[in-house]
């Protein structure tokens, strides 16, 4: 096995203040309990483009610089990560 890729959740946490929605505590995690690795990164945003939602590659034992490669090459080829816009801009920028 190369990698194994997968959403971090299947079904994305609440939003704050949410106390009806269907929620997250859900994901389908493999990493902890095998002790192979397994990174996440950024795949795009649910909920009127307000959540951030991920994606999960997990990979063998000693797999960590494959799971880097991957995890860049998905990031440089999608652009999905934005920062937040509820963080102030830095002084300077």
């Amino acid at each position: 096995m190369v990698a194994l890729i997968y959403p971090t959740w299947n079904n994305p946490p609440r939003l704050v203040g949410d106390l009806t929605t269907p929620h997250g505590n859900n994901s389908p995690i493999l990493s902890p309990p095998t002790g192979f690795p397994a990174l996440t990164v950024p795949m795009g945003f649910v909920w009127d483009d307000r959540l951030p939602a991920g994606l999960q590659i997990y990979g063998d034992a000693w797999s960590e610089p494959t799971l880097i490669r991957i995890a860049y090459a998905y990031e440089q080829a999608t652009h999905r990560r934005r920062p937040p816009n509820t963080a102030p801009a830095l002084e300077g920028n």
